[in-house]
C-alpha cells in the first residue's frame, strides 16, 4: 500500500538588510555602505540561513558601494584577499551579535 506523504512546503523568506547607521530614513532604498559609510543603493547577497524550527529562510543583504565591491572582487593581489577576509569577518560578527546565527 502506497502512502502519499505531504511535506509542509510553506516557507517564509525574511530579507535582512545590513548597513551602517546614518541620518537617512530607516526604510529608504539608499543607505550607508557597511564598509566605508558612503551612501549607496547597491546590495550584495552575503549569506543565506535556513531555520528549520521556524521554517524561515533568512537572506542577509549587505549595502556595499561600487568601490568596495570592486576592491573585494579583485583576486590577484594579496592585500585584497586580506580585505575580503576582514570584510567577511566583520559581516559574520555583526550577524552573530544581532541574530545569533
Amino acid at each position: 500500500m502506497n502512502k502519499i506523504i505531504k511535506k509542509d512546503t510553506k516557507k517564509r523568506i525574511k530579507a535582512v538588510y545590513i548597513y551602517r547607521d546614518s541620518k537617512l530614513p530607516y526604510n529608504g532604498w539608499i543607505q550607508s555602505c557597511f564598509n566605508c559609510y558612503i551612501f549607496t543603493e547597491r546590495t550584495i547577497l552575503f549569506k543565506t540561513y535556513y531555520d528549520e524550527d521556524m521554517k524561515t529562510l533568512y537572506e542577509f543583504n549587505v549595502f556595499l558601494c561600487p568601490l568596495c565591491q570592486r576592491d573585494l572582487i579583485k583576486k590577484k593581489k594579496k592585500e585584497n584577499i586580506l580585505l575580503n577576509i576582514k570584510f567577511q569577518r566583520k559581516c559574520n560578527d555583526y550577524i552573530y551579535r544581532n541574530y545569533y546565527i
